[in-house]
C-alpha cells in the first residue's frame, strides 16, 4: 500500500466476516488490509482493542462503502446456486 492516509472503514468481531469484505473489495480493485485479525483470536480483549479493523485508503473509502453497502439479489443467488448443483 502507498503512504496515503488510511481510515477504518468497518470493524468486525469475526475474522471470517472481515475476510469476506476484504475479498469483495479486492475483487473490485480496492486495496485494503485487515488489522487485529489474528490477535483478536489469540488474545481476546474486551472493548475496541479487540475489534478487527478493515482499513482502506481514504480516497477509496466512498467507493468501498458503496460496495459493502450494496445488497445482492437473493433470488438470483439461489437460481445460480441451483444451476451449479444440477447434474447433467
Amino acid at each position: 500500500m502507498d503512504s496515503s492516509k488510511f481510515i477504518t472503514l468497518r470493524t468486525f468481531s469475526s475474522a471470517g466476516e472481515a475476510a469476506i469484505c476484504r475479498s469483495l473489495l479486492e475483487s473490485n480493485g480496492i486495496r485494503c488490509e485487515i488489522l487485529n485479525g489474528d490477535a483478536s483470536n489469540v488474545f481476546p480483549v474486551p472493548g475496541d482493542l479487540s475489534k478487527i479493523r478493515l482499513i482502506v485508503n481514504e480516497a477509496d473509502a466512498p467507493h468501498a462503502e458503496e460496495i459493502l453497502s450494496a445488497g445482492f439479489d437473493r433470488t438470483e443467488f439461489d437460481i445460480r446456486s441451483a444451476e451449479g448443483n444440477e447434474n447433467p
